[in-house]
């Protein structure tokens, strides 16, 4: 398994006469471990190299101006997103990756459309690493299974700021924990089914084994029945009720059970057209299999 290791550090030049225009300069850093058997993308930690190469490429503030921000761009954990269903956190910063003095901070995780998802900050250096798991600002879930997602760190200090912003990542499905003690394992139904079609897309079979093969651990529910949902723009269509006939027999063939068993409700798509499948809460322990 491949993994990405992004690394920061970041040193601010001394401060003099207010500078009148904006500089700016963007640093991509990306580092790539070498690959091996893993069940766990371990959190990323400073690594001397790497930040010896983040001093020497730094040029902002070294005349005798001080620039108005320095604003680094460092990539995101593709790797991991690319396999089925990868638990959160799906965007994390370690304070340790930042050496830049600041005395406050904020992390905003923003869509491909640009919208603020879910923000924090406080006053002070950052103590622990900041996770998104995909929640929103009152709580409930904000991930959307097929966007993209970033975060932006932003550090301030005497007027002056700098801004650390991540690549954005690709979410085509995870798994989130429910507050009832479920845990939703998300898709995008583009993954599953042709466009316009029920038929099944060329990779829709594997998308379609990746969900029994988690539904399958463990034992069943108590009802002895897989729970599912398929959400969709237009739950009285053709369309979406051929779909869920066709995902409803594509899963009992890869779990060996009959179809009645496999019990797909129609959503609306408040968050997108999606599979949902949900695992009971006695199935959690076991479903870390990444």
């Amino acid at each position: 398994m491949a993994t990405n290791l992004f690394v920061l550090l970041l040193a601010l030049p001394a401060w003099s006469a207010p500078a009148k225009s904006e500089l700016s300069q963007d640093i991509t850093i990306k580092a790539r471990a070498a690959g091996g058997a893993g069940v766990q993308v371990s959190p990323p930690t400073a690594s001397k190299p790497i930040i010896d190469e983040v001093l020497s490429s730094l040029t902002l503030g070294r005349g005798a101006r001080a620039p108005a921000a320095e604003r680094i761009r460092i990539g995101g954990d593709t790797e991991r997103f690319n396999r089925p269903f990868p638990e959160p956190p799906f965007l994390a910063l370690s304070p340790a990756n930042i050496a830049a003095l600041y005395d406050e901070w904020s992390f905003e995780v923003f869509d491909s459309e640009g919208e603020i998802v879910w923000k924090t900050g406080g006053v002070g250096r950052l103590r622990e690493s900041v996770d998104w798991d995909g929640g929103g600002p009152n709580g409930r879930l904000a991930v959307v299974a097929g966007r993209s997602y970033h975060y932006r760190f932003t550090g301030r200090r005497a007027g002056r700021a700098f801004v650390v912003e991540s690549e954005p990542v690709t979410l085509k499905s995870f798994t989130h924990r429910e507050y009832a003690g479920e845990t939703r394992l998300e898709a995008d139904a583009s993954l599953f089914f042709e466009r316009g079609k029920s038929a099944l897309s060329k990779g829709g079979g594997a998308w379609v084994n990746a969900v029994a093969s988690r539904l399958s651990v463990g034992e069943a529910r108590a009802d002895g029945n897989y729970k599912l949902e398929l959400s969709a723009k237009d739950l009285r269509s053709k369309l979406t009720k051929a779909r869920s006939r066709v995902l409803a027999r594509s899963l009992a063939k890869a779990l060996f059970v009959a179809p009645e068993r496999v019990v797909i409700s129609l959503m609306p798509a408040l968050r997108g057209e999606a599979v949902s499948a949900f695992l009971p809460p006695s199935k959690g322990a076991a479903l870390r299999i990444e």
